[in-house]
């Protein structure tokens, strides 16, 4: 197998999606890109993201490619998970403090950063996106539970239908919402909306 067939089947079995990154981790060399884009069997659409012609690769997919350390949450979480219909107009990802988001308001991120590592990695999550993409994302009682902070400016017209909405979903872990809600401090907030809506 030539290295140009090995990058394209690699490609087809990814959803049409190669990365440099997971070229490198194929012991192929970058030429073999820039033969596979001069045959137009490969196309840039991002930096170190290249599609195959049938090949589809999100909004969603690229700024968590471009920002790997960011995790979809808040409003932007509600939408992935299926609890909002609203296309999100600004892009809320969450990141570990210290994290340099000067360069994110260009690509219209609102970054919501945390001091505790433990806050930052608990409830992690993929969320398969159309094309088979994988983008990481908090579930569902963590994203529901820090809506209600009071230092976060929630949209309360997407956070009252995504509370109906996961009360009647059978998936629903309410312990795991109060444990949740717990850690954030928004015990009685969580409360009183389960309690007027179970």
């Amino acid at each position: 197998m030539t290295q140009v067939e090995k990058v394209l089947r690699f490609a087809n079995q990814n959803d049409g999606i190669i990365t440099t990154k997971e070229l490198k981790k194929l012991g192929v060399g970058r030429w073999v890109l820039q033969d596979l884009e001069r045959l137009e069997k490969l196309f840039p659409v991002q930096r170190g993201i290249y599609v195959t012609k049938n090949g589809y690769a999100d909004d969603f997919f690229l700024l968590q490619q471009r920002y790997p350390k960011g995790i979809f949450s808040h409003e932007t979480a509600l939408y992935l998970l299926g609890y909002s219909d609203r296309v999100p107009i600004q892009i809320v990802m969450t990141f570990k403090q210290g994290t340099s988001t000067t360069r994110m308001k260009a690509d219209n991120i609102r970054p919501v950063t945390i001091s505790k590592n433990e806050q930052y990695e608990m409830g992690i999550i993929e969320a398969k996106r159309p094309g088979g993409t994988l983008v990481k994302v908090y579930e569902i009682e963590r994203v529901l539970a820090e809506l209600l902070k009071p230092k976060y400016d929630a949209d309360f017209e997407q956070v009252i239908p995504a509370f109906k909405r996961y009360a009647t979903d059978k998936e629903k872990d309410v312990n795991k919402l109060f444990r949740y809600a717990r850690m954030f401090g928004v015990e009685e907030k969580v409360r009183n909306y389960m309690g007027v809506l179970l």
